[in-house]
């Protein structure tokens, strides 16, 4: 009879976590991918083979409610297996994916296939109507029952209201979130830049930002309306997030989530960045940047989520009138919200964590991961104090649409841990 392996120890860390109240140099012990014990250094300083951390910050590892990861049918863009590698060297541990893929996820088959625990914890939204034209809505019980964790046409909006309210009275029902991609078709035109002198002098359709606050609007009367929970994605203008914060104040049921994009980067970024700095919604203004950090600090907007939305290279080298909407997120999210947020004391570390790690499970019903006895071994370590320069063509993704290309940040994830096991950790 074998003996169980020794617990494998972290020693020389800096233990934080706001969700169990911890900020402090210690050592953590790992066994069959659960945390067995937390104490301080002393705990590892004999263990023979301990891992090291320096001194650099252990967190909760990531999650991200909102990647595309192009499976099925555009695996050229991106694949579950590059997609997961991306995630980890971004510190991330559980991804959820998009249904906007070719076929639309709308069958418990598909749900089933995309629903995965390894490399990394896979989950799926699944659509509110099929093909998400807006024509007819899915078979909602068997999508969930099949391992979905909500529902939502993300690409376009579930444009006919009665339909929504449909999601939203299931969602009340069975307690999951119905996540709107808010853009009131009807308003204005489907534009590539904000509207605007910029969108103007370079000769492109302008984006009107009431296409966004509109459905808001709409969805959280719906959801006042059915009890129903809804999650807004990207929210990027500041009229957006008047109106969450509000309906908030109402006792509303409404989360929503921010991109790393749209907090760093505005519409005067667009002319020097070119065909990376598309996607929809479009960058705002800075009035409406400044908007999403008060947001994000005050909790009116709860999570971060990249929308990592990859294309080939050859696509994204297109003139910005051809080129596809989106842009890569996962191996820049931590470091781009660090440096752009963090550092210049827009918001603590602590709320940077939380949105990162803790919130995003609780909005979907994941498993919670903390540094706490008894949680997953879902771990990621981050010197915060190393400078990197971006460089796409190093990127785990197969694609190369960052619009941060070349710009220098803090904060680098040296590796990342998933069920008590180093899935990924830096080389240079």
């Amino acid at each position: 009879m074998t003996s169980p392996e020794p617990p494998l120890l972290i020693r020389n860390a800096r233990l934080f976590d706001p969700a169990s109240n911890i900020d402090v140099i210690g050592a953590i012990a790992v066994a069959d991918g659960r945390i067995v014990g937390i104490g301080p250094d002393t705990v590892a300083e004999e263990h023979e083979g301990a891992i090291d951390a320096g001194g650099c910050c252990l967190f909760p590892a990531f999650c991200d409610p909102h990647v595309h990861f192009r499976t099925p049918g555009e695996t050229e863009k991106e694949d579950l297996e590059s997609g997961s590698r991306a995630a980890l060297a971004g510190g991330f541990t559980s991804v959820i994916q998009m249904p906007n893929t070719n076929p639309v996820v709308d069958t418990p088959e598909l749900v089933r296939d995309l629903t995965r625990d390894d490399p990394i914890e896979l989950r799926v939204l699944a659509a509110v109507t099929y093909g998400s034209q807006s024509r007819e809505l899915t078979d909602f019980a068997s999508l969930l029952d099949a391992g979905a964790v909500g529902f939502t046409d993300d690409g376009q909006p579930v444009s006919v209201p009665v339909f929504m309210k449909a999601a939203l009275e299931f969602g009340c029902e069975r307690d999951v979130p119905i996540t709107s991609h808010a853009e009131e078709p009807t308003i204005g035109l489907r534009g590539i830049v904000r509207a605007g002198t910029i969108a103007d002098s370079m000769g492109v359709p302008g984006w009107n930002p009431r296409r966004e606050s509109a459905m808001v609007e709409r969805d959280a009367v719906l959801a006042r309306r059915t009890g129903g929970h809804v999650h807004i994605a990207h929210v990027s203008t500041r009229g957006a997030v008047e109106i969450i914060r509000k309906a908030k104040s109402g006792g509303i049921r409404v989360t929503a989530e921010v991109t790393p994009h749209h907090l760093s980067l505005t519409v005067s970024d667009v002319p020097d960045i070119g065909a990376d700095a598309k996607m929809n919604p479009p960058l705002g203004t800075e009035d409406d940047r400044r908007a999403l950090i008060e947001g994000l600090a005050d909790g009116t907007i709860d999570c971060i989520a990249t929308d990592h939305a990859p294309h080939t290279p050859r696509e994204k080298s297109q003139k910005l009138e051809r080129a596809p909407f989106g842009v890569i997120g996962l191996e820049t999210s931590f470091a781009v919200a660090y440096t752009r947020l963090v550092r210049p004391g827009a918001i603590g570390l602590a709320r940077l964590v939380d949105a990162m790690s803790r919130i995003p499970r609780e909005i979907y019903h994941l498993e919670p991961v903390a540094l706490k006895i008894g949680s997953r071994a879902d771990l990621v370590l981050v010197d915060l104090e190393k400078s990197w320069t971006v460089e796409p063509g190093k990127f785990q993704s197969r694609a190369r649409n960052c619009p941060f290309k070349g710009m220098e940040l803090y904060g680098k994830v040296l590796w990342t841990m998933y069920r008590g096991r180093i899935l990924w950790e830096v080389r240079d």
